[in-house]
């Protein structure tokens, strides 16, 4: 049987494309869109820059959403939806595993013949609840996609138990949860430290939203016995220079160069803390679980969040760190004012611990049933 992902992003580094693939790879044909290729060359390769509008069909296609507001998608748009047309044509593939939502309406042409599974990889209505432009448009859009197609697809996935519970509460549609889980990695030992300063990591694409500079006021009010490295990725750079001039004007905070994903969790693994304060300014970032909270874990650190609710209770059942009481830096400071090597090496064994069980290969395992579920 044929599965074709499709996604328009890169695929080398993309965390759930990546575990598609491996997930499934031994049993079935696997066709990938994407703007990179995948670095398993068995997996057949479609560059996504030939589904991709160009620019003028990107300007009339924004044309196109300002006077049908109110009527999204009542008609899809031709020529997404030609390209679209020509991909399923030329792969034939027997199932869909589909990223984008944006690009969800399109595979439910009449004639299909292919089951189609959705990987939201997020809340996607209420991505930016905050920014009132985006409600009104693609908030509007997101909203029609998820009323009118998520009962319609024959599986759907999400990241976390929250998204999951909001979907059904508001679509009535169950989902698969498949957490942004890394792979269990066996070769990687706790780093057990007695003395020294306290050095912290954090790392992943730096979004204003993110407020990641809250992390820099907090290293900085830690003072000597605390360092934080910052390795970001990023595509404003605007804030990119900010946090730099923030990083640069704070003796104990570095602005490091990122590594490739592959070399993340061995990089890490050298610190002592894992870092995330995420104040929730929107839906999904009050639910995040992101890829560095599991890449934290596999590189047996010590974890210091915020009372996000997903990753908190990870971090208290398994007793991996600490959770400030809210999203202050004054709140993040105690908890980590109150900790010494002694109690970071114990939350390091509990990572170690935690590390298989919250490892890749369970997940796995429940992703691949539900697929072959929909063969039989």
């Amino acid at each position: 049987m044929k599965i074709l992902i499709f996604t328009i992003n890169p695929v080398h580094n993309a965390p759930r494309v990546v575990r598609e693939i491996n997930a499934l790879k031994r049993d079935y044909e696997i066709i990938v869109t994407g703007s990179t290729p995948p670095t398993d060359e068995s997996v057949r390769y479609i560059n996504s820059d030939q589904i991709k509008l160009s620019q003028l069909e990107y300007t009339l296609g924004k044309i196109y959403r300002v006077f049908t507001l109110g009527r999204v998608f009542r008609g899809k748009y031709l020529t997404t939806q030609i390209k679209i047309r020509k991909l399923l044509n030329d792969t034939q593939p027997d199932l869909v595993i589909v990223h984008p939502a944006a690009f969800l309406p399109y595979f439910f042409i009449k004639d299909r013949r292919f089951k189609i599974v959705f990987n939201a990889h997020e809340y996607h209505p209420n991505e930016f609840d905050g920014d009132k432009k985006w409600k009104r448009t693609w908030g509007v859009i997101y909203t029609h996609i998820y009323s009118k197609y998520l009962s319609k697809v024959d599986l759907l996935i999400n990241v976390c138990n929250g998204i999951a519970k909001e979907c059904f509460n508001q679509f009535g549609v169950k989902s698969l949860v498949y957490p942004n889980v890394s792979p269990f990695n066996d070769r990687i030992k706790p780093n057990f430290k007695m003395s020294g300063v306290i050095r912290m990591i954090h790392h992943g694409v730096a979004i204003p939203e993110r407020n990641l500079e809250l992390m820099i006021e907090l290293t900085e009010k830690l003072g000597d016995g605390f360092e934080l490295d910052m390795m970001l990725v990023y595509e404003n750079e605007g804030y990119f220079q900010k946090l730099m001039k923030l990083a640069n004007a704070t003796k104990n905070v570095r602005l490091i160069p990122a590594v490739k994903f592959n070399e993340i969790i061995p990089f890490i693994s050298q610190y002592d803390i894992g870092l995330f304060l995420l104040p929730p300014i929107n839906f999904n970032y009050l639910h995040a679980l992101p890829n560095k909270f599991f890449e934290f874990i596999q590189a047996r650190l010590a974890i210091a969040v915020g009372p996000s609710p997903e990753m908190a209770s990870l971090v208290r059942k398994y007793n991996l760190g600490v959770v400030s009481n809210d999203f202050n830096v004054e709140s993040m400071e105690d908890k980590l004012r109150s900790i010494n090597h002694n109690a970071i090496n114990e939350y390091k064994k509990s990572a170690d611990l935690a590390s298989k069980l919250l490892g890749d290969d369970k997940y796995q395992s429940l992703f691949l049933n539900e697929i072959d579920k929909l063969f039989k």
